[in-house]
């Protein structure tokens, strides 16, 4: 390509030299420098005299004495090829030599009169333009120059498309003014309206006296003429594809920049088997071909096979690429279909003046979903009373105290007789509370044999696989270097004793069985560091645990379920003893003779404070805690109740929740406003709403009591009603963008369905659609669970004062296990 690129510049041919790339195109231009191009031509010198000396013609076989060189030009040096052709009769190789020079010459058939075009080529290498996508700037100026005499541009196929190449390039606008000037003189008329040609005409017709000051631009203008046709003469522009791409339609746009609008133009595109084309489509074949034939990979090959083969390549590229863009277009329908399903309820939701059946409709359709499933929980459903505490918790209304849902269920059992009926609700609720908090200390001791039992058969697979090895082994390691390597491989800080040892360098495989037991005691007192520690978390108070704990795992789990027992009935009778000292001060405080009353008396009771230690600013602080939970029995009330009555109940009570919240927004928003209003329309949407556009100049001060309490109501409405609104908005902004990031995952890894011979458009369709239901319950359940959260008013409940000191769980990397140790039998 570089040879044909030397030759029709010195013959002065423009050329445009189309490439795939800009990483392409730098690395043409670095071929078309003065040194790689004085190296091709000394090759082509060397190889034209060794054919020369040897009686050989360039029919295409493979020499092998040239395949040395073989390579990219950058790795030939002049000292090779001198030192290969001298012995052929070849002294010099030097490019100023006027007989080498005439020489290349007859190798690029190139006449008499192009040899000092062609001195310049060396000693300079091939001037020329690259236009990429990088330089905007200069686009226009390197197009416009691309059809001189002699131009070469490399360009990328995408850059400068749209702009007709002119053979002999542009005209710059100062020329053509200089030209019009001096035909003005000459008395012409109207120079500006002639074309080009009839403007060389009539300059040709004048008496070159009268270029005056101009002489110059017009032999620009004259030259121009005389370049444009001695291109045409040479067969004009000249297109050099570097490489097919993958598509024919970009290859024919950029031999469609040649022979435009009747002019004359040939090209050609040059392959090569390294190409990414040829490399994934047949370059094998191709490869395979000329290997049997003995064909010289440096000669360009025009054989019809690699034509139809490439033509083969960029059609199924195509029919690839188009069943890509096809596939890409249906996988946007679906996405398209969600997010107009989206921005339509984001839409209703501006517009929608009152949005209470929306929330209404989606608090319902939560409830029973969250109620169905916790009501057919193993556990019980204190997960659905934790649920709705969470949702709708206790708040200061206009009356007082509003319960949760889980105090209206305790309530109801606290009788006339305050006292004794508190006591025994509180007594039953850490009862409840700590027969759960047992329950799931047997289930993390359950998992935690499981998993140590794995663990351990694990670590014994691989210790008997490591001492076979061993006994096949030509030469024992060093005892050292065995604890290094079992340490390795069962991914424990082991150490072994003098006795292990010993063993270890007489006989290695009397000592697996005590490594082994090694590796297993070491496994137990993980676990049951990590059952230890979480047992203390639970407990939240230190443990005096037994000391040595023995390295039994069944005796181990006894003695921790035992101890864990005894320290929550310590606990509970220490914290029934507090309670009932602390119910009388509270009762004798205010009696709780209404619910609001026994509601503060139950908040009150299940919190504390305890002296506590503060790390940055090193003083003893009053800290709040929780004393214990009414979740627990609270959910035992509820056990073996019907779904359909706990659902109208729930319901029930979040409707009279909402009623109190409109009620406190509505006083608050009233004061708030009613210290500056004059008019009702001072008040905004809300006495619109309440009492028309008529009534809207009336003054605040007249309204009678029952439109104060109508207004009153209405802002409340009001005021939830655009809460609702900002809630909706944020809940389906916040989901839809994860959504999204979260489809464009699936649509990159969905092709791999394929590979299980399914289709990955079915399958991207149906999880798509699994997602987007997904999508809307998670924005129903974020709505629900935020929908109470505006509560205007805070509870306020003074904890009592408790003679308690906070203080860490104790260490449990202190406790020792194992204390006598026993032989473990392996199962």
């Amino acid at each position: 390509m570089v040879t044909e690129i030397v030759r029709y510049h010195t013959l002065g041919r423009p050329m445009l030299v189309g490439t795939t790339s800009v990483e392409s195109s730098e690395r043409v231009s670095n071929r078309l420098k003065a040194e790689p191009v004085r190296r091709l031509m000394q090759y082509a010198l060397v190889r034209d005299h060794y054919l020369r000396a040897n009686n050989l013609e360039e029919d295409g076989r493979l020499i092998t004495e040239l395949v040395p060189f073989n390579e990219a030009i950058d790795k030939i040096t002049p000292d090779a090829l001198r030192s290969f052709i001298k012995p052929h009769g070849m002294s010099s190789i030097s490019l100023d030599d006027d007989k080498n020079l005439n020489t290349i010459l007859d190798i690029l058939r190139l006449p008499e009169i192009a040899k000092n075009r062609l001195k310049s080529v060396l000693q300079g290498g091939v001037p020329h333009q690259v236009l990429n996508a990088r330089k905007h700037t200069e686009e226009s100026q390197i197009i416009a120059g691309a059809g001189a005499f002699g131009a070469v541009t490399i360009a990328t196929n995408m850059a400068g498309r749209g702009v007709d190449i002119k053979l002999g390039g542009e005209i710059a606008e100062e020329v053509i003014s200089a030209v019009n000037r001096v035909l003005g003189k000459a008395g012409i008329k109207d120079p500006f309206d002639m074309t080009l040609q009839e403007r060389r005409e009539a300059l040709q017709k004048a008496d070159p006296s009268t270029y005056g000051i101009y002489d110059a631009e017009v032999q620009l203008f004259l030259q121009y003429f005389e370049d444009m046709e001695s291109v045409k003469q040479l067969g004009g522009l000249h297109v050099i594809g570097s490489e097919r791409h993958e598509a024919r339609r970009i290859d024919n746009q950029l031999r469609g920049r040649a022979a435009r609008q009747g002019d004359p133009g040939s090209s050609r595109f040059y392959l090569s088997l390294q190409d990414d084309l040829m490399r994934l489509f047949g370059g094998d074949q191709v490869s395979g071909l000329m290997e049997r034939l003995k064909v010289d990979d440096t000669l360009p090959l025009e054989v019809r096979l690699v034509s139809n083969i490439i033509e083969g390549s960029q059609t199924r590229v195509e029919g690839a690429n188009f069943d890509v863009r096809k596939h890409l277009l249906e996988y946007d329908d679906v996405l398209n279909k969600q997010r107009g399903q989206i921005y339509s309820q984001r839409d209703r939701i501006f517009v929608k003046e009152d949005l209470s059946e929306d929330i209404a409709e989606m608090l319902e359709a939560e409830v029973t979903k969250r109620i169905d499933i916790g009501l057919a929980d193993e556990e019980g459903p204190w997960k659905l009373i934790a649920w709705l505490d969470q949702v709708q918790p206790a708040f200061e209304s206009k009356t007082g105290l509003f319960p949760s849902y889980g105090f209206k269920l305790l309530l109801d059992k606290i009788g006339s007789d305050v006292r004794p009926s508190t006591l025994d609700l509180v007594s039953k609720s850490i009862e409840t509370e700590y027969a759960h908090a047992m329950r799931a200390i047997e289930a993390l001791i359950d998992k935690t044999e499981e998993s140590l039992e794995q663990q351990i058969s694990e670590r014994e697979d691989a210790l008997d696989a490591y001492f076979q090895g061993l006994r096949d082994a030509e030469e024992t390691p060093r005892p050292q270097k065995i604890l290094e390597e079992v340490t390795a491989l069962v991914r424990l800080p082991l150490k072994f004793s003098n006795e292990i040892q010993k063993t270890l360098g007489e006989d290695p495989e009397d000592a697996k069985e005590d490594i082994q037991e090694l590796v297993a005691g070491q496994l137990t007192i993980i676990s049951a560091t990590r059952v230890i520690g979480a047992i203390q978390n639970r407990i939240g108070e230190q443990i005096q645990w037994p000391s040595p704990l023995p390295s039994e795992w069944d005796e181990l789990s006894d003695i921790l379920l035992n101890t864990a027992r005894d320290a929550f009935e310590k606990k509970r009778e220490k914290l029934n003893v507090q309670i009932t000292h602390d119910i009388d001060a509270l009762l004798q405080r205010d009696p709780a003779t209404d619910d609001n009353g026994k509601l503060r008396l139950l908040l009150t009771l299940s919190q504390g404070t305890r002296t506590a230690f503060d790390q940055k600013t090193h003083k003893q602080v009053r800290q709040l805690f929780s004393r214990f939970t009414y979740i627990f029995y609270a959910a035992q009330l509820l056990e073996n109740s019907e779904a359909e009555t706990v659902i109208e109940d729930v319901m029930q009570h979040l409707d009279a929740a909402e009623r109190a919240l409109r009620e406190i927004w509505g006083e608050m928003e009233f004061n708030r406003i009613s210290q500056n209003a004059v008019k009702l329309a001072d008040f905004g949407p809300a006495a619109r709403i309440a009492f028309g556009e008529e009534r809207l100049n009336e003054a605040v001060s007249t309204l009678p009591e029952s439109d104060r309490a109508t207004l009153t109501a209405s802002l409340g409405k009001y005021m939830m009603n655009e809460s609702h609104r900002n809630l909706l908005l944020g809940a389906f902004s916040e989901l839809w963008v994860e959504y999204l990031t979260k489809v464009e995952a699936l649509r990159v890894s969905i092709g791999l369905e394929a590979y299980a011979q399914r289709d990955p458009l079915v399958q991207y369709k149906g999880r798509a659609s699994e997602m987007f239901a997904q999508l809307l319950e998670d924005v129903r359940g974020l709505v629900i669970g935020r929908a109470f959260a505006s509560r205007p008013r805070r509870v306020e409940i003074t904890p009592i004062e408790t003679t308690e000191v906070a203080s860490a769980p104790s260490e449990t990397s202190s406790v020792q296990i194992g204390g006598n140790k026993k032989k473990r039998k392996r199962h």
